[in-house]
């Protein structure tokens, strides 16, 4: 398959900076963006399916990426998030409630909430995502999965870094209320 940038040009043709640029971002990013589809997709081989598509939008338009729209992790998020409702659509469901759990580098003295999140197995996390709404869903796999701070989550949500903060807090804060019920 060749690859072609927004210019046209095949991907051979790309001047060796964008191509390793590129690279440099892809071995960066693929990680994260993995764990977010993982997060919304229900086996891992649909995330690491999922996961190409993201890589292979995001080649094609890494030319007319603007750092000033924002970071890269978040560009890649947006593509990352159309390209599992695609994925929902060619499937012919919606993002069912449940989705499996990520995995952060954090320790719990610096997120203790997270810990707990981390610490649940796949089925446990998929259980009790399924009580949170959407919109937390969305917030908890942009936090965990993407490893998104809080400015880089407000521009894919479309809110203030305050009020993605909030949603985490929120979520978590009901799955720990959950996890205290059990």
């Amino acid at each position: 398959m060749a690859w072609r940038d927004t210019s046209g040009r095949n991907r051979e043709e790309q001047p060796e900076e964008v191509r390793v640029r590129f690279e440099d971002v892809y071995r960066e990013h693929v990680a994260s963006v993995w764990r977010y589809v993982r997060l919304r997709v229900p086996s891992d081989s649909d995330a690491e399916d999922v996961t190409s598509v993201v890589f292979e939008k995001a080649l094609t338009s890494w030319p007319s990426y603007d750092a000033g729209r924002g970071s890269v992790a978040g560009w890649l998020v947006g593509i990352a998030r159309h390209a599992v409702a695609d994925w929902w659509r060619k499937h012919g469901r919606e993002l069912p409630a449940e989705h499996p759990g990520g995995r952060t580098e954090q320790t719990a003295e610096d997120d203790p909430e997270g810990d707990a999140l981390r610490r649940l197995g796949a089925d446990d996390v998929r259980r009790r995502l399924g009580v949170l709404t959407a919109r937390e869903r969305e917030a908890v796999a942009l936090r965990f999965g993407s490893e998104l701070n809080s400015s880089e989550m407000a521009v894919v949500l479309g809110v203030s870094p305050s009020a993605a903060r909030m949603l985490v807090h929120r979520a978590l804060g009901r799955l720990r209320e959950v996890m205290d019920d059990e």
